[in-house]
């Protein structure tokens, strides 16, 4: 399969998972309340992106092309644009740590990557660009595509995908450390300590 065909099909898994979810209303908890809130945040241009792929619904923040994000990741192996508000975030046992779609418009994980730590997604092509290597994350299974719609497609998963209206909560029941990064955007990453 060629690398545009790759991508076109990772694409059209993320559109019907973005999709489905978008139909599944307003599931899980709701952002505030105290706490922490954590948000995704992008700056992906509708008009370079595949279609279907950055839905942005907001004019804030300048715009990057899929050839600069591309470009910049195989250089600098990440795009500043591409983050989580938080890279730690330190909380005592039971506080709300909610993680909620943000500026932007592409789809990202918040996948509880602790076990295998952090390292590559389930993207080939930007793991190829990021580290040198197409291998994708052992959570993604033996088919990155379907293990990245299973990632993505439940909300009550704790590797679910952030859509808009649909928050995360994060289990803070137990104390330790977690790490989370996005699946899609690997340089994507959050530390959660609990105390």
């Amino acid at each position: 399969m060629s690398k545009g065909s790759r991508l076109r099909a990772i694409f059209s898994v993320l559109a019907v998972s973005a999709a489905s979810l978008a139909l599944a209303g307003t599931a899980g908890a709701q952002g505030g309340g105290g706490g922490v809130v954590i948000q995704s945040r992008d700056a992906c241009d509708p008009a370079t992106f595949p279609p279907g792929l950055c839905a942005r619904t907001d004019n804030s923040g300048g715009v990057v092309t899929i050839n600069e994000l591309l470009a910049r990741v195989q250089q600098k192996q990440s795009h500043p644009a591409w983050r989580f508000t938080e890279d730690k975030v330190d909380v005592k046992r039971g506080a709300p740590v909610v993680v909620e779609f943000g500026r932007g418009g592409e789809v990202h994980s918040f996948t509880d990557v602790t076990a295998p730590g952090f390292g590559p997604g389930c993207v080939d092509v930007i793991n190829q660009a990021m580290f040198g290597s197409p291998a994708t994350n052992p959570l993604c299974g033996a088919d990155p595509l379907a293990g990245l719609g299973a990632i993505l497609g439940s909300p009550d998963h704790p590797n679910s995908g952030l859509f808009p209206g649909v928050p995360i909560t994060i289990d803070t029941s137990t104390a330790g450390t977690r790490l989370f990064q996005c699946m899609l955007h690997p340089w994507m990453r959050t530390t959660v300590t609990v105390e």
